[in-house]
């Protein structure tokens, strides 16, 4: 009998251990797993879409100017226009080869969008991962850290070295999910507040 009870608590013992050294399978940072699978899954396929917004940027003399992109597929066409149409660029193909056209006159084809974007505007303007932060989801790749609210929505992300923080979203119609209407990005050298004016060209349109 008195080995019979040992034999129980140990397998008590055993048990409560496995209990405790359980990892925890949630990722650090997101509030509802399944509703933040849920949210990137109706986005998963939402690939052909378009915005008009406002771009700012908070350096000492900053830019401010419309953001227009257009997103088919692979396909994209972006574009920033300053004040009177001046002092912006525009940017078009597949992120293998992209055409920036600046205010100069100048067509250049390139596979390194990013660093013939920042030459154009004079400042940092991540074009790439752009068209995923747009829609509330993360670049491809590897990222720091990120915050997921209850309701499986993108509050904040940390990513290619810049901070994306969601700030309000809206739900268009047409949209599979809301989808971000203020956002705010910062990667201690440029500040960057783009405000959506407008998603329309939705598949879900009618």
């Amino acid at each position: 009998m008195k080995r019979f009870l040992v034999l129980i608590l140990l397998a008590i013992a055993v048990s409560g251990c496995a209990v405790i050294t359980k990892p925890d399978q949630r990722e650090a940072g997101i509030a509802n797993g399944s509703a933040w699978q849920a949210h990137r899954a109706e986005l998963s396929d939402f690939t052909t879409w378009s915005l008009q917004g406002r771009v700012a940027t908070g350096q000492l003399l900053g830019w401010t100017g419309n953001l227009s992109w257009r997103e088919r597929g692979e396909t994209f066409d972006v574009r920033l226009a300053g004040p009177l149409g001046a002092g912006g660029m525009r940017a078009r193909g597949t992120l293998n080869e992209v055409t920036i056209d600046t205010d100069d006159g100048e067509h250049i084809v390139t596979r390194q969008p990013d660093v013939l974007v920042e030459r154009a505007l004079g400042w940092q303007f991540p074009l790439a991962p752009l068209r995923y932060w747009a829609r509330g989801l993360p670049a491809p790749g590897d990222y720091e850290r990120i915050s997921v609210g209850d309701d499986g929505r993108l509050q904040s992300i940390t990513q290619n070295g810049w901070r994306v923080s969601y700030e309000a979203y809206t739900t268009p119609v047409g949209a599979p999910a809301p989808l971000p209407r203020k956002i705010v990005l910062d990667n201690d050298e440029t500040r960057i507040r783009l405000v959506v004016d407008r998603w329309f060209d939705l598949p879900d349109n009618g």
